[in-house]
């Protein structure tokens, strides 16, 4: 079983292009959050509502616990950078050895 939406192989650039379009946008939120141009708590209940909109499919499940774990990092008072980082891990593929 594959961990990419349906359509898409781990290498093909329109994949590459999507996580590049999501990773972006996460770093401009972690912008707005690190500038307290956004709150945590409403950001959690931006996702809520997306995701309560987001279809229940194979297809949807690997960003559902994306955003699931992300949320939870937003919760429990995660700071920007760990955030950023942790998310980013998950775009890139996981962690790179140190």
């Amino acid at each position: 079983m594959s961990d990419t939406p349906t359509g898409y192989s781990s290498g093909s650039a329109e994949f590459a292009f999507l996580k590049g379009h999501i990773a972006a946008t996460m770093a401009l939120i972690h912008g707005l959050i690190a500038q307290n141009a956004i709150n945590r708590d409403a950001l959690d209940d931006f996702f809520t509502d997306y995701l309560s909109r987001l279809p229940h499919t194979r297809e949807t499940i690997a960003l559902r616990l994306v955003i699931d774990q992300w949320r939870q990092g937003l919760r429990d008072g995660v700071d920007e950078a760990q955030l950023r980082r942790q998310f980013l891990e998950v775009i890139s593929g996981g962690r790179s050895s140190d």
